[in-house]
């Protein structure tokens, strides 16, 4: 009986204990790092890249490295996103402190599913070298508690490189009332269209029930007789892609915005409403335009069409189709 009590003891406590560790469990998996000429910020993990590990005891720290993969800065052209290397000096040995505590054995028991997103850290050593260093971990995989983050907070930024890598909001297209990017997501993709009606789901909606089913209207095409004029937006294709469902025009560059009058509108409308699905296809996109329809109520859901590549039409209900060549000649035409 007594032995009994013992082990039911002992499970009660990996329950309360959240990550039930057992200690001796698998040894810490960081190994020294090994020094390399220079930082990359950030890391891109292709061949050759810098391993993660201990500072090695021998190496003479100067100053840490900080490289954030996902900042951004603000400029004339508008806000970027991009990489931000900091370097950093001051008292380092509470750093390397932290960075030298040993990992948790790993835990067997239950962890939450988090994920966790860190700056990529570098020391720098007396030599010019660097080593990318990873930091302890707990039973579950997590940052351990180290006081790693209050050591390097205590440190003076001594200089800063921005590399910008897109440009996530344009101040051209803000001012031309376009969006930054011609990105539009493609819900049916070659020759199914769903309908104008579909079921959205709503989780805990307290007024309704649990997982209420709403009925959600697509938007869809305005009378072409009603359309006053229409704002052209146009993009300029930075990246290929071809994955499925398609994003048109995620990785793109306005390059300016043409007006239609009503006429000129009225025929665009009047054939993208005739646009019969797409088929598939492959072809890279390199110019986009964004038509944004204009009704004397107001505007009306725009639409997104490929003016090269498979010439896709991504109508306001976001589906694929095909846009004619007559509707691309209309919408190459200046206005």
């Amino acid at each position: 009986m007594r032995r009994m009590t013992a082990i039911a003891m002992l499970g009660l406590g990996l329950v309360l204990a959240g990550c039930g560790v057992i200690p001796g469990i698998g040894p810490d998996p960081r190994v020294d790092a090994t020094p390399v000429a220079t930082v990359v910020c950030p890391e891109t993990y292709e061949e050759g890249y810098a391993e993660a590990g201990l500072v090695p005891p021998d190496f003479t720290a100067v100053a840490v490295l900080r490289c954030d993969p996902y900042a951004s800065r603000e400029d004339g052209d508008g806000i970027w996103s991009g990489a931000l290397l900091q370097r950093l000096e001051g008292d380092l040995e509470p750093v390397l402190t932290a960075l030298a505590t040993p990992s948790d054995p790993r835990s067997l028991g239950p962890c939450t599913t988090i994920g966790y997103v860190s700056p990529e850290l570098w020391v720098e050593g007396a030599d010019g070298r660097v080593v990318r260093v990873a930091i302890a971990s707990d039973g579950c995989g997590a940052p351990k508690a180290t006081g790693l983050e209050a050591a390097i907070d205590a440190l003076t930024v001594v200089d800063e490189t921005f590399t910008p890598a897109s440009l996530i909001e344009s101040t051209a297209a803000k001012d031309a009332g376009c969006a930054s990017q011609a990105g539009m997501l493609v819900l049916a993709g070659l020759d199914e269209v769903s309908g104008e009606q579909i079921d959205a789901v709503v989780p805990d909606a307290k007024d309704i029930g649990e997982d209420a089913l709403i009925p959600y209207g697509l938007p869809g095409w305005p009378d072409a007789s009603a359309v006053d004029s229409a704002r052209l937006c146009d993009y300029v294709a930075t990246v290929a892609s071809t994955h499925s469902p398609a994003l048109a025009g995620t990785d793109s560059i306005f390059v300016g915005m043409r007006e239609l009058a009503a006429a000129e509108a009225q025929a665009v409308i009047a054939d993208a409403r005739l646009a019969p699905a797409a088929p598939s296809c492959s072809d890279v996109a390199t110019k986009l335009v964004v038509v944004q329809p204009s009704l004397a109520s107001g505007d009306a859901p725009p639409f997104t069409v490929e003016l090269d590549g498979c010439q896709r039409l991504v109508d306001p209900s976001f589906q694929a189709r095909i846009a004619s060549a007559e509707l691309v000649a209309l919408l190459t035409t200046e206005g």
